[in-house]
């Protein structure tokens, strides 16, 4: 599976240096350049329904038959061709939350990554994917929690199963898993005996259910990549 990723990111990265970067389909559904992957998806949940308005997060983008109704986006990229498609695109991968020896948790490291979503495929106007979530109580955003430090990519886990996020579906997450190709810094657990929910979707500002949408994902530094030809055609 790692000889694999890595063959694709080099027959990307070997392109001639005179050759103009422009996103172009690398995998299946997976556009990619130098510090930028697309992808398109569609919004998974009903945020706007009368009878069931607080739709509790635990994900941002799933994979499909997985956590569909805690996730804001569910895509059909596979998360092993993601994870191939950050390496092709020059991004480093770290791990997902795990324990050491003694029980403490280690937080989820790797390069830092700015996650964007746009809803109009013509005319893209991207935003960050966090304005979409609220707290439950104080209605304030994600970003606004102290303890919110970002997103980085983790790279889930090889096991003798294969790469944990194709079987879990886990492609960017909220809370942590342990096994989310993207990960949040912060230790925040899945299970409610543990951490209460509290994240639910910003209905002011997410679209209807099964609203195409197109996600962006770069490094923090190179947020405003000069001199990129955006192609999305294959």
């Amino acid at each position: 599976m790692i000889a694999t990723m890595l063959c694709i990111s080099a027959a990307f990265l070997s392109q001639p240096e005179d050759t103009p970067q422009q996103l172009s389909e690398l995998l299946p559904g997976i556009r990619v350049t130098d510090g930028i992957v697309e992808f398109g998806g569609q919004i998974a949940i009903d945020a706007h329904h009368p009878d069931t308005p607080d739709v509790y997060l635990e994900m941002f983008i799933t994979a499909p038959d997985s956590r569909e109704h805690e996730s804001l986006i569910v895509t059909d990229i596979k998360p092993s061709n993601l994870h191939a498609a950050f390496l092709a695109a020059g991004f480093e991968s770290g791990a997902p939350l795990t324990r050491g020896a003694d029980g403490e948790q280690i937080p989820a490291h790797g390069d830092p990554l700015i996650i964007e979503v746009a809803v109009d495929q013509d005319h893209p106007e991207f935003q960050a994917i966090t304005e979409w979530v609220m707290h439950v109580e104080h209605e304030s955003g994600i970003v606004d929690d102290e303890r919110w430090a970002g997103f980085v990519f983790a790279g889930s886990k090889l096991t003798r199963r294969g790469y944990e996020a194709d079987g879990a579906g886990t492609i960017a997450s909220l809370t942590s898993f342990g096994n989310e190709v993207i990960a949040p810094t912060w230790t925040i657990s899945h299970l409610a005996e543990i951490d209460e929910p509290v994240w639910i979707a910003n209905r002011d500002q997410i679209p209807e259910k099964g609203t195409p949408v197109t996600v962006r994902i770069t490094k923090p530094e190179s947020h405003e990549p000069d001199g990129i030809d955006v192609d999305r055609d294959p």
